[in-house]
């Protein structure tokens, strides 16, 4: 068997590499997290998407890294979903960890029952994500949470910036009734 010689990347492209998990790992994670309502499985995408990426460095130009690591976090998850859905046919007992919250409540200052009330409203905020459809849920991470345009969602969903449009549309629509009167969007 002959081994192949691994070649160190450009110093530039380490650079832009290592700003790229600067800039973008928190906002990949959560968006992981999202989409997967669990936040150790997010990491795990979060680092396949940035290990992906820093082998491919040489070929993804430093413009084009915020797309193309959000496009391989989400195909990791709905290959994640995909495997959920299959062990969940199978062993239906399997058990959610509901001791981890999809994201923290500042609980740094305020009253307690200001507290309790974010607290809730997180709650509720989260369970109305998680209530979107897939299709529709991750337009709306992506968008709405993550504050990428149209067409940087596009580019991340292969799909047409319309498309991204009319998602996003019905997305809102789906959040704002899973919400009900519960909390004023």
């Amino acid at each position: 068997m002959q081994s192949r010689a691994v070649t160190a990347p450009d110093p530039l492209a380490l650079v832009a590499f290592n700003r790229a998990v600067g800039e973008h790992a928190d906002g990949l994670k959560t968006f992981a997290t999202r989409m997967l309502g669990d936040s150790l499985a997010a990491e795990d995408v979060s680092q396949d998407a940035f290990l992906a990426l820093y082998r491919h460095l040489e070929q993804i130009p430093p413009s084009a890294f915020r797309p193309w690591l959000y496009r391989v976090a989400r195909n990791l998850c709905l290959d994640q979903l995909r495997r959920r859905r299959f062990k969940l046919r199978l062993f239906r007992d399997i058990e959610r960890d509901d001791d981890n919250p999809l994201v923290p409540v500042d609980t740094s200052g305020g009253r307690p029952d200001e507290i309790a009330e974010a607290r809730e409203s997180q709650a509720q905020i989260e369970a109305a994500i998680e209530k979107i459809p897939p299709r529709f849920r991750e337009v709306f991470l992506l968008c709405e949470l993550q504050g990428l345009s149209y067409e940087d969602a596009s580019g991340i969903l292969g799909c047409p910036v319309k498309t991204i449009s009319t998602r996003l549309f019905r997305a809102r629509q789906r959040f704002r009734a899973a919400l009900g009167d519960e909390i004023k969007v």
